[in-house]
């Protein structure tokens, strides 16, 4: 019903709730009672069904907004992938100065494009809640260590002292998704180093406004921000004035943050005068839980192998495009002794496996006939194949589908656009561990 509006009847509430001594009708008889009864139950169901039919509309429209995000995700990093990857491969061979200076122009068109439909897509999925968030007991110290480590280079480049808290935090612990949150801080901190002073400083802190809240502030020495800039700060796509200063950014990064610590059932803020720099904080839930990290970001043993040395054998490669096919092919022909075996649908990928035994199997998730996780879980179950190393290459690499993947036998999970340097360090890690622990084949 419109507006959810109660439907017009003629049994009225008001003349029940009026004193028996100004009621002017007569009283009602048994059958009169029993029609009203039975009006006002019809219109009952009809507002039931009316709400039973909205709803499924909304989960509907819900599950469609849902498959065209994931539609989109596979559709925009498939091109990406083929034009950073080999890009990437380019960069590898003997170019001279020009060539090369323009490949670095176009890989570093390709990654800036890669973060914009990142986060727009994050947002999207934000506003569809649809985004897998996973809370754990984060511990503080730990979370700032790990995103100090990874903006110094930024901080040195710039001249830029980081000011982190010392072993004061070690105590602390927030519920939050480890990797959204780490995702939150390193743009707050990237922020604050590139939007400062030359040799400027940047500035962490911990604070604990409410017993049950935990606030990190990360101020910065910058030229500050104004009340009218401060009004527009989190809004899609607003840079304020760092066009005009030569700072790389999408406008978007704010406004995912902002959406992630909401999901997270925080608060996010800025405070700023300008001329004093600007000081963003967020708050979360504390925990007094303290658990051994279980981080998102960890990766599987096989993550970590390198070695320079590489045994020869058969890569079976199942993935449905011709490019992201002929990358992986070029990439491994590099590789001497190794050779690739393509398979452009799920079901042909596990006969092949079965009856050539690969020495390595890098697969796909979406696929033209079958899921890739019920792919790895058919390798698994098969005694055949269920010693094969698999490495899942896929633009759904979602902190939920990694879990899933890893779940069911895949050593490591990559996402697309490939980063073609970790690609070929697990490859040659699992190829020379294979070759360690198998017996030659007769």
């Amino acid at each position: 019903m419109a507006g959810g509006s109660w439907p017009a009847s003629r049994f009225s509430f008001a003349k029940w709730l009026t004193p028996k001594t100004a009621r002017s009708e007569p009283a009602l008889g048994g059958d009169h009672t029993r029609l009203l009864i039975e009006e006002l139950r019809a219109d009952l169901a009809a507002r039931d069904a009316a709400l039973e039919e909205a709803r499924r509309e909304a989960s509907e429209a819900l599950a469609t907004r849902r498959e065209f995000l994931a539609a989109m995700n596979h559709e925009l990093r498939t091109p990406l992938n083929a034009i950073l990857g080999f890009g990437q491969l380019l960069d590898m061979s003997a170019l001279d100065q020009d060539q090369r200076d323009s490949l670095r122009q176009v890989l570093k068109g390709g990654r800036h494009l890669l973060t914009l439909v990142n986060e727009l897509l994050e947002i999207s999925q934000l506003d569809a809640g649809s985004l897998d968030l996973s809370p754990e007991p984060v511990g503080v110290a730990e979370l700032l260590a790990e995103t100090r480590d990874l903006v110094q280079p930024l901080a040195a480049e710039r001249g830029i002292t980081l000011d982190m808290p010392g072993g004061g935090v070690s105590g602390t612990w927030i519920q939050a998704d480890r990797h959204r949150l780490k995702q939150v801080m390193l743009n707050l901190l990237s922020n604050a180093i590139k939007f400062n002073h030359p040799r400027g400083r940047v500035a962490v802190r911990v604070s604990t406004p409410e017993d049950t809240r935990v606030r990190i502030a990360v101020s910065d020495t910058g030229p500050g921000l104004s009340p009218e800039q401060v009004a527009r700060l989190f809004a899609p796509f607003e840079r304020l004035d760092a066009t005009n200063d030569g700072i790389e950014g999408t406008g978007l990064g704010l406004t995912l943050c902002r959406g992630l610590i909401h999901r997270m059932g925080g608060a996010i803020g800025v405070e700023s005068t300008r001329g004093q720099g600007a000081t963003f904080w967020v708050e979360l839930a504390s925990t007094a839980e303290v658990a051994a990290p279980t981080g998102m970001d960890a990766q599987p043993d096989s993550v970590r192998w390198s070695t320079n040395s590489l045994a020869p054998g058969l890569v079976l490669h199942i993935e449905d495009n011709s490019s992201n096919l002929r990358l992986i092919e070029r990439l491994l022909a590099r590789r001497p002794g190794v050779h690739v075996m393509a398979a452009m649908q799920g079901r042909l990928g596990l006969e092949l496996a079965r009856e050539h035994q690969p020495a390595l199997i890098v697969l796909d998730l979406n696929l033209p006939d079958t899921h890739g996780l019920d792919v790895l879980r058919r390798l698994a179950a098969d005694a055949r194949t269920a010693g094969i190393p698999v490495v899942v290459v896929t633009a759904d690499a979602t902190p939920g589908q990694t879990r899933r993947a890893h779940a069911l036998g895949a050593r490591a999970v990559l996402a697309k656009p490939l980063d073609v340097a970790p690609f070929l360090t697990i490859v040659d890690g699992l190829l020379a561990r294979n070759e360690e622990t198998s017996c030659p084949r007769a």
